[in-house]
């Protein structure tokens, strides 16, 4: 059965009737009916997913272009799965939430619905011609969900992403044409099937700029480079928090929940496969978790300095996810399924912060830190499922960042230790911001100049508490996506006992 190709033309289809609506409450409904059906598949998929192999499930293959090897290849294994289950948690709980734009808003849904097709598309791709299709398709409703529904300099936050991600992506492309035509002149035969590519990289040769840097190494640092900036990592980052800023919540939600994710399933899916064939395998093992303690440092003492809200969100993003560069650097099975799960438990804690910032925006008109205070009072209901995000993104054990943080600090020490040691500076200073900012912006003595503010919007409430309720239940039960995620990085990591002398 034709699963995942269905979720994608579904959302395609979706998204366009949307375009073509006259009415608020027909694109809504759309929107909503189209991500719900596409939910609903991807829950066929993962109730049918074989959790203890590694093996690429539910492959699809279809012919496109044959001349120069491009399929429409199409399959998930314990890498992939889990970002397709949390893309379509995240898009329908996004249109619940953004209920009442009024705003062209057969254009803003069908702009979500885009995005839905975007990341499903790069999460299943086993083409990289077709990987990289999809992965400049989610650069373009993007843009124009911040240049259309942005704040005051959105313009501006608009044309710096998309320049910071498209030339990333340019960079990474002509990583992908040099592997491609390196495997045409060893097989002879033309294909853009991934793991044909990777496996062709392991017999490159050749230097670039005059014997500096060989050839092997300037296509990984290229690949490198793409996934970094998207994920993004310091200091690849500055695009991030002008766009966070300036986006709608809805943008910002899928921005942080679902297209930072993209960055990481790269590192996972090309870069580990291909880092033990690299002529400095060493050298790029220091160079991405040196990148990884960065960003954790440098976001949150960043965050720890924001007026605010919802920028002070945004740097906690990037501290977040230098876990995952980190946790995969180490290159030990259960670090590199933490990395992956915080990939996933990202993800929904980020949608419960960026929501709480809209709703305060909405309702008091600011989100700055210090012009609040005592809110609680009149919003007891975002109080309380804001107060369980926060808890939830400092590390509260039996929530899903505590377990994925947990792995990966425990298991990197054993390769990375001095890396780790710094790391855990990190958790002190995630816990002080994030509770000076509850303590200032929502507790203690009201600020009359706000007046009279109300609570969110029960539809707003809704999705975030159902974001809190799977935030909860994967801290208290991760196997059903950890298990998968386990077999994959065990097997992907099948290399290590190789690399003891490098990692070491």
């Amino acid at each position: 059965m034709a699963l995942i190709s269905l979720m994608i033309v579904i959302s395609l289809l979706g998204a366009i009737l949307t375009f073509l609506t006259k009415t608020r409450k027909q694109a809504r409904t759309i929107a909503l009916v189209t991500s719900l059906a596409s939910f609903a598949l991807s829950l066929i998929l993962f109730s049918g997913f074989d959790s203890k192999i590694s093996a690429i499930q539910f492959l699809e293959t279809y012919s496109w272009i044959p001349s120069i090897g491009v399929n429409l290849k199409f399959g998930v294994d314990g890498i992939g799965m889990p970002l397709v289950l949390l893309s379509n948690i995240i898009i329908p709980l996004t249109v619940i939430f953004a209920w009442g734009e009024t705003q062209q808003a057969n254009k803003f849904y069908g702009l979500i619905l885009l995005e839905l097709v975007g990341v499903m598309g790069v999460f299943t791709s086993l083409d990289f011609f077709v990987f990289y299709i999809f992965w400049e398709i989610v650069l373009i409703p993007m843009y124009f969900l911040i240049s259309i529904w942005g704040g005051p300099r959105k313009d501006y936050a608009a044309i710096k992403f998309f320049i910071y991600t498209h030339v990333a992506s340019l960079v990474m492309l002509l990583a992908i044409f040099t592997l491609y035509f390196n495997a045409l002149h060893i097989t002879g035969r033309p294909s853009f099937d991934i793991f044909e590519l990777l496996k062709s990289y392991q017999v490159m040769n050749g230097w670039l700029l005059k014997d500096i840097i060989s050839l092997k190494d300037a296509v990984f640092l290229g690949l490198l480079f793409g996934f970094l900036v998207k994920m993004p990592a310091v200091p690849f980052h500055t695009w991030l928090p002008d766009a966070h800023v300036e986006a709608p919540t809805a943008g910002s939600v899928i921005l942080a929940a679902l297209l930072l994710k993209m960055g990481g399933y790269g590192l996972f899916r090309v870069i580990l496969p291909i880092l033990p064939y690299s002529d400095s395998p060493g050298k790029m093992i220091t160079i991405m978790a040196i990148i990884g303690v960065l960003s954790i440092l440098y976001g949150t003492f960043l965050a720890l300095a924001q007026r605010d809200l919802k920028k002070m969100v945004a740097y906690s993003s990037i501290s977040h996810m230098g876990y995952v560069t980190l946790g995969a650097a180490a290159l030990i099975p259960l670090s590199v399924s933490g990395a992956m799960y915080q990939q996933f438990s990202h993800g929904l804690i980020t949608g419960i912060l960026f929501m709480s910032c809209g709703v305060i925006q909405h309702s008091a008109g600011t989100r700055i830190i210090h012009d609040l205070g005592g809110i609680a009072k009149y919003m007891p209901k975002l109080t309380f499922v804001m107060l369980a995000g926060f808890l939830a993104s400092l590390g509260l054990p039996g929530m899903s960042g505590f377990i994925a943080e947990f792995l990966i600090l425990v298991n990197s020490y054993f390769t990375l230790p001095t890396f780790v040691i710094l790391a855990l500076f990190g958790i002190v200073f995630t816990a002080g911001y994030h509770l000076w900012a509850m303590q200032r912006a929502v507790f203690g003595t009201y600020n009359e100049k706000l007046g009279h503010i109300h609570d969110g919007a029960n539809y707003e409430i809704a999705s975030m508490a159902i974001l809190v309720l799977l935030v909860i239940y994967f801290g208290l039960n991760p196997n059903p996506v950890l298990d998968m995620m386990t077999a994959s990085a065990t097997q992907l990591l099948q290399f290590v006992t190789g690399m003891k002398g490098v990692i070491t």
